[in-house]
């Protein structure tokens, strides 16, 4: 009995594994416009790996506060805007492009009400406009779906969190971008190999309890 749920939690795992390949084999390269170069394949990404991975990158963000803004900067010595994200994401194994358009161009487009933390958000310079002038990072999401806070270097504080609702940022928000995200087969294949092993678990709770009861009849 044992040797028939072990033979089928390998089955599930052997499907999981076949699924994960079939999504990698679908996008081998990234395309020319795509030149996001993720050395920490986010191919293989579960929601687990994705929540990991951003928890780390925030902290990481967060010890640069109170870094000065230094224009062109890309360094803890003094970062711009796309410096500072560049530099965070390249730490933690992604190579995104270095300008804030650039970024933008390359990234997943996200809509506001579908922002989550780790997302790059991107405003108008000071002239207002529709070009994108400046880029941070996203640290929480407000419960109405909207409003969010962000890490950023802010000319005048250098590395700091500001909130969407502040006058300046409010009226100067554009669009957003996701660079770490999940792959839903990564996902399923989480989901099969958790609920295989419930299963393994409650099929040899119930052996257990078999076996006990034959043994107590035969004492009898």
């Amino acid at each position: 009995m044992k040797l028939f749920f072990r033979t089928t939690i390998y089955t599930l795992l052997f499907i999981a594994s076949a699924a994960l390949f079939s999504a990698n084999a679908g996008n081998p390269e990234p395309t020319p416009s795509k030149s996001i170069n993720n050395t920490l394949s986010n191919l293989v990404n579960s929601e687990a790996d994705v929540e990991l991975q951003i928890n780390n990158l925030l902290s990481f963000a967060r010890r640069f506060r109170g870094v000065p803004y230094r224009y062109g900067g890309t360094s803890p010595k003094g970062f711009d805007c796309s410096g500072f994200t560049s530099y965070v994401y390249r730490n933690m194994g992604y190579s995104i492009p270095r300008t804030g358009r650039a970024q933008f161009a390359d990234g997943e487009r996200v809509e506001r009400c579908n922002l989550k933390p780790g997302d790059l958000v991107f405003f108008a310079g000071r002239g207002g406009g529709p070009a994108i002038g400046h880029v941070g990072i996203v640290t929480a999401v407000d419960g109405n779906g909207q409003d969010f806070s962000f890490i950023h270097a802010s000319c005048s504080r250098g590395i700091t969190e500001s909130h969407s609702t502040e006058s300046y940022y409010r009226v100067r928000y554009r669009n957003a971008c996701r660079i770490i995200k999940a792959n839903p087969a990564a996902t399923v294949a989480e989901e099969m190999i958790a609920e295989s092993e419930k299963l393994l678990k409650s099929n040899e709770e119930e052996l257990i309890k078999k076996e006990s009861k034959n043994v107590i009849t035969e004492q009898l």
